[in-house]
């Protein structure tokens, strides 16, 4: 007994270790991951009555969609040129199935070795590759895998674009590589494009991947913009006087029902208190509640200080209420953020004190990137110095050029 435990000890500490090299691998800079790539999604699934709300679209017409919870069919025939052929879905634990061409290149190479390293190291997994293009350069990519000693994938030659047809194209798919997950009893959990699926792999790979989750997740993610559409329209009729602050309120009463774990949806209900409802006593309740429910979320702390001091239409500035919320933020960052610092700078040169707003605006510019974000807090330094703006009047609106 003591023996088998020391092996599956071995076991599950490489099987970290090669989780953990899965997870370090970053999404390539410009794209956008689908909902649930990046985080995963654990087992149990969490709550989420968002995601079966009247704002989440129809799940048939989402491409992320396609699929998942649907039995894959057969494996296809195809030429092997790495492994044994494959005739049957994995029913121990997953299958993970590469799709890619030679010639498409970026971290093809990288994820075939992942994919050969998962397939050989997790005795429950089945991971293998389908490869579309002349043997060729198929063998060529599989000779010169990265590392010491590489391990080449179990690679199917897709010659007849059955494998294409039958699998990737049922789930929408057109960018290569690509990835299409599997459970033991071949329904499809998941599918992505392989740059920006490795943490979902992660969890897939270690069974702690639950496809319900991931529904959830990517209906949650719409519905939330479904919503924020719903809550900016309803804004908009209010300006227009088409509805009253009371129909927005309840609005977003709906939606932070729906979505309590949403700190933004309860702090665009503070902005109405404070803006169009003119009722800054029940407003600034409101946002103590937030501050409450959210204590550690400096995010949502300093927006609440710098909605209270930078939001036009605000009758009443409770400058207090800023100051505190506004530290609170500060305290949690250490005073090393520049949009925290940036938000305290404002609270004081609303409170009519210009020289600990510069102080504390030059700390925030001192840490303030070389981007728009950065060029809007070295705006505001320049507002507070070039004199054309009195302490305790807002500066003019700033837009850098460099904004997208």
């Amino acid at each position: 007994m003591a023996i088998e435990t020391r092996r599956n000890t071995h076991r599950l500490v490489f099987a970290s270790s090669l989780l953990a090299a899965l997870l370090v691998s970053a999404p390539t800079t410009g794209q956008t991951p689908i909902p649930g790539q990046s985080t995963g999604s654990a087992a149990p699934p969490v709550d989420r009555p968002m995601a079966r709300s009247k704002y989440a679209p129809d799940p048939s017409t989402l491409p992320e969609l396609r699929m998942i919870g649907t039995i894959a069919p057969s494996p296809p025939p195809g030429t092997m040129v790495e492994g044994d052929p494959v005739t049957t879905w994995n029913d121990d634990g997953p299958t993970i199935l590469v799709f890619w061409s030679p010639f498409v290149g970026g971290r093809t190479a990288e994820h075939l070795a992942q994919t050969a390293s998962v397939d050989t190291q997790l005795e429950s997994v089945e991971a293998f590759s389908i490869a579309s293009g002349p043997r060729s350069r198929v063998e060529a990519v599989l000779d010169a895998l990265p590392g010491r000693d590489p391990i080449k994938p179990r690679t199917v030659l897709d010659d007849t674009g059955a494998w294409k047809r039958t699998i990737l194209d049922a789930t929408g798919q057109t960018r290569l590589p690509a990835v299409v997950a599997l459970d033991p009893d071949g329904r499809v959990i998941f599918h992505g494009p392989m740059d920006t699926s490795t943490m979902a792999l992660a969890n897939v790979a270690s069974g702690q991947w639950s496809a319900d989750a991931y529904r959830d997740n990517v209906l949650e993610y719409f519905a939330r913009q479904n919503a924020s559409v719903a809550l900016a329209e309803v804004n908009g009729r209010v300006r227009r006087g088409t509805a009253t602050p009371a129909d927005a309120i309840a609005v977003a009463d709906e939606l932070i029902a729906l979505d309590p774990r949403n700190g933004s949806r309860q702090i665009a209900k503070f902005d109405i208190l404070i803006t169009t409802a003119a009722d800054p006593e029940a407003g600034y309740a409101y946002g103590r509640e937030i501050a409450a429910r959210f204590p550690d979320n400096y995010l949502l702390l300093n927006d609440l200080a710098w909605h209270t001091v930078s939001l036009p239409g605000v009758g009443q500035r409770d400058l207090d209420f800023a100051l505190e919320m506004s530290r609170r933020a500060n305290d949690i960052q250490g005073y090393m953020d520049d949009s925290t610092l940036d938000t305290l700078a404002r609270v004081w040169w609303m409170r009519g004190d210009a020289a600990e707003a510069i102080r504390w605006q030059r700390r925030a510019v001192a840490r303030a990137l070389d981007t728009w974000h950065g060029d809007a807090t070295r705006a505001n330094l320049e507002a507070y110095t070039g004199g054309y703006v009195q302490p305790g009047q807002l500066p003019p609106p700033y837009r850098s050029n460099r904004r997208p």
